[in-house]
């Protein structure tokens, strides 16, 4: 069952609504768009290009499994750095929201709502899994690698499926996260943006990963792999989105500004392509990346999120009408990223031979790699349909979203503000999570 090397994390698609189109104006035609819908518990809303990136990301990770182009054998790994910066800036913006709203953060209540949207699914996921390995295929795997997995211990002993460890990174840094948020909410005097320490922490937590990243490759034998999947050596990579989460929701002015030139957008743009295309020169099994090429990824990885969050209105005519319809079906399948990154390791390893034995075809590399492909969307698709997305209506029967006007730090720079239902329609990463 072990047929992947790497993974990603696990993204959170999120509702499907009916969506209607809402603009915050940034000045010098800079918008932020997003898709409103409605439910039940009130107005939810989602950034299309989010889920553009999270199907990016997904599809990076599922081509790279795929083993077929070399080339994608050496970069398709990104995608999970990729999901690792959106997590970081969506659950963030789930927490800064709340206590927008609230004056303070739940952190029962944020875990159980966490905790509904990633355990269902996973478990599921994991015993029907074992449950076919036993019966189809007369395998399963020790019980200690079951435990690892449902305690989210994989990133540091072995597992079921080598592409969970990511799930194992996020939800420590859903513990981590709001718990250093509630201690700055403790210790601040300042109730208005007691996260001010926010970005001097984020530096020392980038500085104590690439520490523990150069111990884990110049001390001694060289461990990639724990440079790698450690929650301690990866954790900068969420922060980073976390910091980014925390100026877009407290001192919007600042990416305002910065984004308002088209020269610094270029400026970021050039600064993104360079520093993720390092991966085409450094190998990631390497002492130097392993150590500090992580740091350029998440760097890189931010820019392309704030550009695009706050660009727009680039194409124009027919061009921009093809990269819609192409944005919207790639947003499409970006909604359901969670179940997909779960499903496509069961599907790689299963669904060529299945379709072999019932079709009776024999199968070269393309055949077997299409396979793959739609096999992977089509049961994530499905397992997000109706395992998913039920449960999250329940569950915001239950704890339904926060909601209110939340106020604003700077009454000369309106912050784009999005409502704690936004981000969370918008979470996970494999698994940003509702």
């Amino acid at each position: 069952m072990h047929w992947l090397s790497f993974g990603g994390p696990g993204l959170i698609p999120k509702h499907p609504h009916a969506a209607a189109r809402l603009a915050v104006k940034l000045g010098d035609g800079l918008k932020l768009s997003t898709a409103s819908s409605t439910s039940g518990n009130g107005p939810e809303m989602r950034n299309k290009r989010l889920d553009v990136l999270r199907c990016i990301a997904v599809f990076s990770v599922m081509i790279l499994h795929g083993n077929i182009w070399p080339f994608f054998g050496r970069i398709g790994w990104v995608g999970v750095d990729l999901f690792f910066v959106l997590s970081g800036f969506l659950i963030s913006g789930l927490l800064f929201s709340e206590y927008k709203i609230r004056n303070s953060i739940n952190f029962k209540r944020f875990f159980i709502r966490r905790g509904l949207k990633i355990y269902p699914a996973f478990y599921l996921f994991l015993f029907l899994t074992g449950v076919l390995s036993r019966i189809v295929f007369r395998t399963l795997s020790p019980a200690t690698h079951y435990l690892h997995e449902v305690f989210f211990v994989q990133n540091y002993w072995h597992g079921v499926w080598d592409h969970t460890w990511t799930l194992a990174v996020e939800e420590h840094f859903y513990i981590f996260l709001p718990l250093l948020l509630l201690l700055l909410v403790r210790f601040s005097s300042n109730r208005q943006d007691p996260f001010r320490a926010l970005p001097w922490t984020f530096v020392v937590v980038a500085v104590l990963c690439i520490a523990f990243r150069a111990a884990s490759v110049y001390l001694g034998v060289p461990n990639y792999h724990t440079a790698y999947t450690a929650s301690h050596d990866r954790m900068d990579s969420l922060f980073f989105g976390a910091l980014l989460g925390y100026l877009y929701h407290f001192h919007p002015h600042i990416l305002n500004d910065l984004l308002h030139s088209p020269r610094n957008r270029i400026f970021i743009a050039v600064c993104s392509a360079g520093l993720l295309s390092t991966i085409c020169f450094f190998p990631r099994n390497g002492r130097f990346f392993s150590a500090f090429g992580y740091t350029w990824l998440y760097l890189g990885f931010g820019g392309v999120l704030l550009l695009s969050l706050y660009v727009k209105g680039i194409l124009r005519g027919k061009i921009a009408r093809c990269f819609q319809i192409a944005g919207t079906a790639a947003a499409s399948v970006g909604m359901y990223s969670y179940s997909i990154y779960l499903w496509h390791g069961p599907a790689g390893a299963w669904f060529p031979g299945l379709v072999r034995r019932v079709l009776h075809v024999s199968q070269g590399p393309n055949e077997r790699f299409l396979t793959y492909m739609v096999g992977s969307l089509a049961i994530g698709i499905t397992m997000s349909k109706i395992i998913e997305y039920p449960i999250l209506r329940l569950r915001d029967r239950i704890f339904p979203t926060q909601q209110g006007i939340a106020p604003t730090s700077d009454a000369a720079h309106p912050q784009p503000f999005l409502p704690a239902g936004v981000i969370e329609n918008q979470e996970h990463g494999f698994e940003n999570h509702n």
